[in-house]
């Protein structure tokens, strides 16, 4: 029996299906953990209708006081993902800072709302130029 999607969205590949030539599309876990990068990847302000969207974590992220840094960064995942993504519950987040400052490992936790599943993101971000 196959799997039950619960939740679908377009993957912003557009990866065509090999025999129907429609977009496929991606569902459940994946598409939870795309839409939370998304999130995260989005800076605030940067969506014209929706100015609220997305996080800060930028501004904190190459700070020189890490321990404020870091509760601010946790802050704002958490805001954003329960605030902009109704479909799970976090759990826990988890930070560390890697290369030498110049980037920074996520561990974001999280249950799925009508599966009841526990699920985890891990993420870098890292500076750009």
């Amino acid at each position: 029996m196959a799997d039950i999607a619960f939740y679908k969205d377009l993957g912003l590949d557009f990866t065509p299906h090999p025999v129907t030539g429609d977009v496929r599309p991606i569902t459940n876990e994946v598409s939870i953990r795309r839409s939370i990068m998304n999130l995260i990847k989005t800076k605030k302000g940067s969506r014209p209708f929706n100015p609220t969207y997305g996080c800060d974590i930028s501004s904190y992220l190459f700070s020189y006081d890490p321990g404020f840094s870091e509760y601010n960064i946790k802050e704002e995942l958490t805001r954003a993902i329960t605030q902009f993504e109704p479909r799970v519950v976090v759990r826990g987040v988890e930070l560390a800072f890697s290369d030498g400052g110049a980037g920074m490992d996520i561990r974001i936790q999280y249950v799925i709302r009508n599966v009841n599943t526990l699920d985890t993101l891990d993420a870098t971000i890292t500076r750009t130029a």
